[in-house]
């Protein structure tokens, strides 16, 4: 699969899960007064004295649609802008902004390719595990830094490799059973492709990164 972004895009405007479902009304308003409560990888939260190093408000959500972060930190002041390349996880955040009277932008955008924007635009890039769904990561660390003002922040957050280094099925559905050793990293879902291995559309190509990277 040469083209496996379009492939991922299709996935993702298709797909449902915790991540596709906008903040209701009411699960947005009670953490209205809290503490700006956004993650980037699951189960935990970026701790709030990262955003209080910020100069200034202006964030990109990179690859985060799904009307759950953006309207975080609409809701927390931020001048927010969500790039994401599926047409209905940015279909979300405006739902939830057009709902809440929250001022978001959206911009339909692959971070495979140019970002388009000026340099030096936002404070703060925040990417969510996300960068599983590409293969090389140069541009988006390229492109990130080009679009952040100096001294602003990339936050990324990433997937664990040993999620790609045993069976899948039995990381996630069955945690009691013993993990044996079955792909090397990093893990190519395009790799696996070319030797022979069917990829479930359900859950697109996925990539894990070398530490290097």
């Amino acid at each position: 699969m040469n083209d496996y972004v379009t492939l991922n895009q299709e996935r993702w405007n298709r797909v449902h899960n915790d991540y596709t479902e906008p903040y209701t009304h009411e699960e947005l308003m009670n953490l209205k007064d809290q503490p700006i409560s956004v993650s980037l990888t699951v189960g935990k939260l970026v701790p709030e004295s990262w955003f209080e190093k910020t100069e200034g408000k202006r964030v990109l959500g990179l690859a985060c649609g799904g009307g759950q972060q953006g309207p975080i930190f609409a809701l927390h002041d931020y001048d927010v802008t969500i790039m994401d390349f599926s047409k209905s996880q940015l279909e979300k955040d405006e739902m939830v902004a057009s709902r809440d009277n929250l001022k978001i932008k959206t911009i339909l955008g692959d971070m495979t390719k140019p970002f388009p924007f000026e340099d030096e635009t936002f404070d703060i890039v925040f990417n969510p595990v996300s960068n599983v769904y590409i293969e090389d990561l140069e541009n988006m660390y390229r492109e990130a830094s080009r679009v952040l003002k100096q001294g602003g922040f990339l936050m990324v957050g990433f997937m664990n490799p040993w999620i790609y280094m045993y069976d899948a099925d039995v990381v996630w559905d069955r945690p009691a059973e013993e993990l044996l050793l079955k792909y090397s990293l990093p893990f190519n879902s395009r790799k696996l492709e070319e030797g022979k291995i069917k990829i479930n559309p359900e859950y697109g190509y996925e990539f894990s990164h070398t530490l290097e990277s």
